[in-house]
């Protein structure tokens, strides 16, 4: 299969904001949206991309097998909206999110790969199952250029096993260089000028996108030694002071997460993230 240089996958489209950036730098877009109210609501603000061929919408979840699975949609926060038990139980018990069920449509990430082509970068962001869209690739010998993840770093009890185990699986298709990237820190970065990934775009990438990729990717590419170190770091501070950690309700690491939370806001006042949440980038060696 060839490698399609100037496509962008964008797995998880909540309402665009990731696929209008694609668009507007110039790569072709295929999303994919398990929630049917921001399918229908992307097809309607996309018609044009859609009509002259620059955007593709699936309106599927992503699962092991084709067929249906139940999605818990939140309307209130759509975009923690999740097929996974685990992040609708901490959502509702740590936020009071409310959520109904949906029966929603499913496919293989491989199969959609196979109709659509391989990216030059994909990008994967659907609440607690994002490796199986990486884990997909190994049925193919052509890999993206780029991807990136929402990683297990700064996500439930951010166990130590599941941060090593993504980056294993990434080795294992043929990722050398690898960064993690403080989506709270989105606001506060400018765009590349002159581009290093398709056309300039003036914009801002908000705390709600993946934002910046490929060369453009604003953290310091590190081999693996370094980035096993990294995540060590940043999983042990999201269990002492982030969003459903392991560690938050014990006493001694209460002054730890409030000097945290005074910390950031000193580095960065106009900021309204309380908790940081990291998406995890890689490069083909």
């Amino acid at each position: 299969m060839t490698k399609q240089v100037d496509l962008v996958i964008d797995v998880g489209f909540h309402c665009g904001e990731d696929t209008r950036f694609y668009l507007a730098k110039g790569f072709r877009c295929v999303a994919i949206e398990a929630n049917p109210a921001l399918v229908e609501k992307g097809q309607a603000e996309f018609a044009d991309e859609i009509a002259d061929g620059r955007l593709r919408i699936y309106g599927v979840a992503i699962a092991e097998e084709p067929g249906t699975v139940s999605l818990a949609v939140s309307d209130e926060m759509t975009q923690w909206s999740s097929i996974t038990t685990g992040f609708v139980d901490r959502n509702a018990s740590l936020m009071s999110t409310r959520y109904h069920t949906v029966e929603v449509p499913a496919m293989r990430f491989e199969d959609i790969l196979d109709e659509v082509g391989i990216p030059r970068y994909l990008k994967v962001d659907i609440e607690g199952v994002d490796m199986l869209c990486v884990r997909a690739l190994r049925q193919f010998q052509e890999r993206p250029e780029f991807l990136s993840v929402e990683s297990i770093v700064s996500s439930l009890d951010a166990p130590f096993d599941k941060a090593f185990d993504e980056l294993a699986e990434l080795w294992r298709l043929g990722y050398r260089r690898f960064a993690y990237v403080n989506q709270t820190l989105h606001p506060f970065r400018e765009p590349a000028n002159p581009p290093r990934e398709g056309r300039y775009v003036d914009t801002r990438i908000t705390i709600d996108q993946s934002g910046f990729f490929g060369e453009e990717m604003p953290e310091r590419w590190r081999s693996i030694g370094p980035t096993l170190l990294r995540a060590q770091a940043i999983r042990v501070h999201h269990n002492m002071a982030g969003l459903g950690g392991a560690w938050t309700k014990n006493p001694m690491t209460r002054p730890y997460a409030w000097m945290s939370t005074v910390a950031g806001h000193l580095r960065h006042p106009t900021s309204r993230a309380r908790y940081q949440w990291w998406d995890l980038h890689a490069r083909l060696g």
